[in-house]
């Protein structure tokens, strides 16, 4: 099983079709958790390539990562698991694939069609919450479990670094 963790509006890649992004992550009264991200396990076929979109974006770049004029900061503190977090996930997939939620076909929210492109390219858009554990299967062979949902809590202030 490959382990990732994503933020808000990230996103990870499965195979050539499939895209599922972190929308949002929330506690049980619907409220943003601030700096929370979850840990997504996917488990599929070994010819099936999983990747976060950011290196596809990077192999667009010639491999190279942007660089930018960031100030580094030294952030003391500690992750803590969140109980009973909430992950609002949007998975975009080609338009037969079903999509099942342990165990539970689900419908489609809304078609997402690009321009000037043929039918056999029509997506499909399912916007789905997820507690601690819950499985979606895509294809009948593609598995991704939300593991856990994680904060940060600092100790002090933002410093900047020497």
């Amino acid at each position: 099983m490959l382990v990732l963790s994503r933020r808000r509006n990230e996103s990870v890649v499965v195979g050539d079709e499939v895209l599922v992004t972190v929308q949002e992550i929330l506690d049980q009264q619907g409220g943003r958790i601030a700096g929370a991200k979850v840990r997504l396990g996917f488990q599929s076929p070994r010819h099936v390539a999983i990747f976060r979109s950011e290196c596809q974006d990077r192999d667009l770049t010639d491999g190279f990562p942007r660089r930018g004029s960031r100030r580094t900061y030294v952030l003391a503190g500690k992750l803590i698991t969140v109980p009973d977090a909430l992950v609002r996930l949007n998975i975009q997939v080609p338009h037969r694939i079903p999509v099942c939620r342990n165990g539970q076909a689900l419908v489609a929210s809304l078609p997402v069609e690009p321009i000037d492109a043929p039918r056999s390219a029509a997506k499909a858009s399912y916007d789905i919450v997820c507690q601690e554990e819950d499985r979606v299967t895509i294809c009948n062979n593609i598995i991704i479990a939300t593991l856990d949902v994680q904060q940060f809590v600092p100790n002090r202030r933002l410093q900047p670094a020497a």
